[in-house]
């Protein structure tokens, strides 16, 4: 089904931005944009927007939800999203992975599973699984990282499956094409948990998220795991291809530390981001924080003299996403702020050098203010190869229970880049019915153009619709030289 083009443009200086921590937001005022950048793609899907309304019975049963937990872009162009499937049926827990597969041109690709849409899960049938993420490999095919959840330790228990383009079963692979990691060296009471998957430049996959009771007390701590292209774990790194980090406190408190994204660098270091709590702060503040691995899973105490560092922001944040900036390893992180009573949502980004001091220089001290109208929210970050930074998310115009798709894009200094949009930053809307809540949850560079995935939901605490939306964007990259790079 093919959206209606709403896009609303934010007319330069004609939106409200709120402060946070008596940081000021300075909007670029100069410049004059190159028509259409920043604008929806119109070759794809007619107006740079797909949709995909996920079905509403499977196998004789409501579906009642599917998230968008990841994006990607195959080798082809094609373009693949994966998120958790959950259906009456179940338990607790989610079904299966829901994945959906769009031609590049951006019309669903009718070819692929059940007519452009599969689950995918661990065992015989679907089955407490839920979805961590999804990759490309070479030939078109892909992974499908996904963990089966349990109440009892060790919680989850990690999965790897190929899938060939079509969808089906690349039985070439592991058993039957899927790889089940059911083993771990953190310790027989350990309970782990997996947020998030990337794919090395050597094909290698690190998947992280973070363990409880693995050696650093009872809290959660920073964990990773990195898997050969084969589905075998790399016992090269770390502990027999795991890595766990914890810490105390200057009272010898242990920290509880949640590992929430993750970037590889052109050296092959492994930088997770996340945030740490503090055992004695009665707000339980969220502290962001970075640990930075050598490639083969030491710390790297060439980073911050430590191997890792927090940014205390004065507030309660979480780290949603990181990206490295590839001229100089800098990491650039996107810190929201956590919701509390009469304060509006907001992001700060900020770039930690790669010797793991804080960049000073970038945006305003250090910092830029992504907080707009009733309120926004960055979900993700990626660097262009000209350094040129780009943000997606949403925002919400009116604090009615309406969300929109957002996204931003800044020069390497943090300035707003006016190239995009005129100002910098803009909202997307699609027509899906009732569909008014539309959050971008993921996001990749296809070339060097945006490709933002989201959830499309009405209002409310159990929709009863749940709709994929996926939007292209147009970049002056490609008007540069008239090619996708």
């Amino acid at each position: 089904m093919a959206a209606i083009r709403t896009t609303t443009t934010f007319a330069r200086g004609g939106i409200r931005a709120t402060t946070r921590c008596v940081l000021a937001l300075l909007l670029a005022a100069s410049g004059a944009a190159i028509a259409g950048d920043g604008d929806p793609d119109p070759t794809f899907s007619g107006d740079g927007k797909a949709l995909f309304a996920w079905p509403t019975t499977y196998s004789g049963m409501d579906v009642l939800q599917v998230s968008t937990r990841a994006v990607a872009v195959l080798g082809d162009g094609s373009v693949v999203t994966v998120g958790a499937f959950d259906t009456a049926g179940g338990s607790d827990g989610f079904d299966a992975c829901g994945v959906a597969k769009f031609a590049p041109s951006g019309a669903l690709d009718v070819a692929f599973g059940l007519g452009g849409w599969q689950l995918v899960h661990l065992d015989a049938q679907p089955f407490n699984d839920d979805c961590v993420g999804i990759l490309p490999v070479p030939g078109n095919g892909m992974f499908v990282i996904a963990a089966k959840e349990s109440m009892a330790r060790p919680f989850e228990v990690l999965g790897v499956v190929k899938l060939r383009p079509d969808g089906s079963l690349d039985t070439s692979f592991g058993s039957a094409g899927k790889v089940l990691i059911s083993s771990q060296p953190l310790g027989a009471n350990a309970g782990v948990r997996f947020n998030g998957a990337v794919r090395a430049p050597d094909g290698k996959l690190v998947v992280y998220g973070y363990c409880t009771d693995c050696g650093h007390g009872s809290f959660e701590d920073f964990m990773a795991v990195r898997i050969n292209a084969n589905g075998s774990v790399d016992t090269g790194f770390g502990n027999a291809g795991w890595v766990s980090f914890g810490r105390t406190d200057a009272t010898d408190h242990y920290l509880p530390e949640v590992a929430t994204a993750l970037a590889i660098d052109t050296q092959g270091r492994i930088v997770i981001g996340g945030h740490r709590e503090d055992y004695d702060d009665q707000d339980d503040r969220g502290i962001p924080m970075l640990v930075r691995l050598l490639p083969n899973g030491e710390l790297d105490t060439g980073f911050n003299g430590a191997g890792f560092r927090d940014v205390d922001l004065l507030g309660s944040y979480n780290v949603p996403a990181i990206a490295i900036d590839p001229h100089n390893d800098g990491i650039l992180v996107a810190a929201n702020i956590n919701p509390t009573s009469g304060v509006t949502p907001g992001t700060l980004v900020f770039r930690v050098r790669r010797d793991g001091s804080l960049d000073a220089n970038f945006g305003d001290s250090g910092l830029v203010v992504l907080q707009y109208e009733d309120g926004t929210a960055i979900t993700a970050l990626a660097v262009r190869q000209d350094r040129r930074i780009v943000a997606s998310g949403w925002i919400d115009p009116t604090g009615a229970d309406t969300r929109n798709f957002f996204a931003a894009r800044m020069h390497f200094t943090g300035a707003l880049d006016d190239t995009f949009d005129g100002n910098g930053i803009n909202r997307y809307t699609f027509s899906a019915g009732s569909a008014d809540v539309q959050v971008a949850t993921a996001m990749t560079l296809s070339g060097e153009r945006p490709l933002i995935a989201g959830l499309l939901t009405p209002p409310g605490p159990l929709p009863d619709a749940y709709t994929l939306g996926v939007l292209r964007l147009q970049s002056d990259a490609i008007f540069r030289d008239g090619l996708d790079p």
